[in-house]
């Protein structure tokens, strides 16, 4: 493998797929679909032939395929397969504009995957981003411009970043920006700067309400956008933090319990991130805003790794941000599955859907099950090993927050299961068919991984292993069942052993009683609802956790932005005014800005 096959088969491919995807009408998704398939089938082929490559266009790129690109590309590869599989029977309006588009952002994506440049990363960066605005754009003008607001603002402050670099280096590259030329004051800048713009791309707090409105796009898009793009995010903080300055530059800013001082400011604002994310989550009624909050308070759980650094809280961000590309793109499938065969998006209009669509139904129950943390999956074990990492150095604020949101992710989970599949079935809906078989097929690929991985673990810790011994940083203590910590570990051989025989005790005792089955009706309520009452009651779900929380939910980052905004605003009109069109007015501005210059001159000497 060379230089040209690597850019060949990872950019110019999708990019040559986009372009066949755009005359392909409706049949674009299937092409599209081939072309994400033969990249993937080279992904897989190529595991283990690592290197780095250079490409001389005038000035030149570095491009890397290593273990960390693989685990990112397998995360966005799988993600944007099981999308586009979706969108094949979704019914889309032009969609080849819409593979197009997608397979652009799957090139821009890959092409940041695999640079080791600063150039070669914003040239796809900007590449993902652009065809990111369009495909929200397809939705809302609106959510397009707030997209388009915080893509600028990331773009800017990544731009400052390397700007602080190639001051000082002269260099695009990575690898040069540890020559030693770069004082040590700069990389606080340089990190703070990198962390916050990619930080934008995970929908941090208070850089996440574009988020909301972005998640409200197309559903086979915002799989991909939520369960891949995102990643980028997480991809581009672990490089800056880990592999571009290094432990090394961390620790060199101090270290509290054994954790920069440096990465723990980031910690706790994941923590605070999982934590606003879930409880702005349990009070949303449009499934959309539900799942995308969800999403901001997960990866808030993965910043939270990031910032603490140590091996066990690493691999648990890279763990639980591979299951998140799997359980929140299978969410937001079943999500788009509902309001495909419905036509609705809240909750509220919903109900009883789980005796017409029961695939859907189980696979969204599993990704809740992931979401949740419950040990029948593999989010189980990603978010132990960060509750075990937080409480290993007894942040005493993290942890707590971290399961305060755990505590919330069962709310808004549940909020989704009943208020969706269980409860009454609408009249409207009694006639509402299952998911055609490509959406069903889809949601299943996404559930494999989270399965596999939950029974044996030690598989994609050997990647993440490897990550984290490629980049410097002390290996993991794992088995192919479990993984070990100061405190604890899990073993999941021991949980599947105790989870067969118990299930096994039940069914033995279930079949030995004699039951009925029951209608709905016959059981809600013990049987006392009479048939004129009706049994849905998401709209008014968990008010009176709603009317507690009420004094801190009217402090809004919305409003707080909102209100900048309007003071801008204001403040350029005013200055607007100024233009009167009267040369006596302008004389006078004029004699004002020379007597000012004149007093801080003065001043000056």
């Amino acid at each position: 493998m060379d230089a040209l096959t690597l850019f060949g088969i990872f950019i110019l491919l999708p990019l040559a797929g986009a372009l066949l995807s755009y005359f392909g009408r409706k049949y674009a998704p299937a092409i599209a679909l081939i072309f994400v398939a033969i990249t993937g089938i080279f992904l897989y082929v190529w595991y283990g032939s690592f290197g780095s490559y250079t490409i001389d266009i005038g000035v030149k790129l570095n491009f890397t395929f290593d273990i960390t690109t693989w685990f990112f590309m397998l995360m966005m590869n799988t993600v944007l397969f099981s999308s586009l599989l979706f969108a094949v029977s979704a019914g889309l309006k032009n969609a080849g504009g819409f593979s197009t588009l997608v397979l652009l952002g799957f090139a821009g994506a890959n092409g940041v995957l695999l640079s080791r440049d600063f150039l070669s990363l914003y040239l796809f960066w900007e590449l993902m981003s652009w065809s990111v605005y369009v495909l929200i754009l397809r939705t809302s003008g609106e959510y397009a411009r707030r997209y388009l607001l915080f893509g600028v603002l990331s773009a800017y402050l990544i731009i400052m970043g390397i700007g602080i670099v190639y001051y000082y280096t002269g260099s695009f590259l990575y690898a040069d920006a540890l020559s030693g030329a770069i004082p040590h004051y700069a990389w606080a800048w340089i990190l703070t700067f990198l962390i916050l713009g990619f930080g934008v791309k995970m929908a941090i707090v208070p850089l996440h309400v574009w988020a909301p409105y972005a998640y409200s796009s197309e559903p086979p898009f915002v799989s991909f956008l939520s369960g891949g793009l995102s990643k980028l995010g997480t991809f581009g903080i672990y490089m800056s933090m880990y592999s571009i300055a290094g432990v090394g530059i961390l620790n060199s800013f101090g270290t509290f319990r054994g954790v920069s001082l440096l990465g723990y400011p980031f910690a706790l604002l994941g923590a605070i991130t999982a934590f606003v994310g879930t409880i702005l989550a349990i009070f949303q009624d449009d499934i959309r805003k539900l799942l995308a909050y969800s999403s901001i308070g997960q990866l808030g759980y993965v910043m939270v790794g990031l910032g603490l650094g140590t091996s066990l809280a690493l691999g648990g961000a890279l763990f639980h941000a591979f299951n998140h590309a799997f359980f929140k793109s299978l969410l937001f499938l079943g999500a788009g599955a509902v309001i495909y065969r419905t036509g609705k998006y809240k909750i509220s209009e919903m109900g009883g859907l789980g005796y017409r669509m029961p695939f859907t139904f189980l696979f969204v129950l599993f990704a809740i099950f992931a979401l949740a943390g419950i040990p029948l999956t593999s989010g189980f074990i990603s978010k132990w090993m960060l509750y075990e990492a937080a409480i290993e150095k007894k942040f005493v604020i993290i942890a707590p927050l971290m399961l305060i949101a755990s505590v919330g992710a069962f709310l808004y989970s549940y909020r989704i299961l009943y208020g969706i599949f269980l409860g009454e079935l609408k009249e409207e809906h009694k006639k509402i068919k299952e998911a055609p078989a490509p959406m069903l097929a889809a949601m299943f690929i996404l559930t494999i991984p989270l399965l596999v991985f939950s029974i044996v673990p030690g598989w994609i810790l050997n990647w993440i292993n490897d990550i984290l011994v490629h980049t410097g940083l002390k290996p993991l203590d794992y088995s192919k069942f479990a993984y070990l910590s100061n405190i604890g570990g899990a073993n999941m051989a021991t949980f599947w052993i105790a989870f067969m025989v118990l299930f096994f005790v039940a069914m033995v005792i279930f079949l030995r009683k004699k039951a009925r089955v029951v209608d709905q009706y016959d059981n809600y309520l013990a049987g006392e609802a009479p048939s004129s009452v009706a049994l849905h009651a998401a709209h008014n779900y968990y008010k009176p956790l709603r009317d507690t929380w009420a004094p801190l939910l009217k402090y809004s980052a919305d409003r707080a932005y909102e209100k900048l905004s309007k003071f801008f605003a204001d403040g350029f009109s005013e200055i607007k005014n100024m233009y009167t069109g009267n040369p006596q007015d302008y004389a006078a501005y004029l004699g004002i800005a020379f007597l000012v210059f004149l007093l801080v001159g003065w001043w000056l000497l």
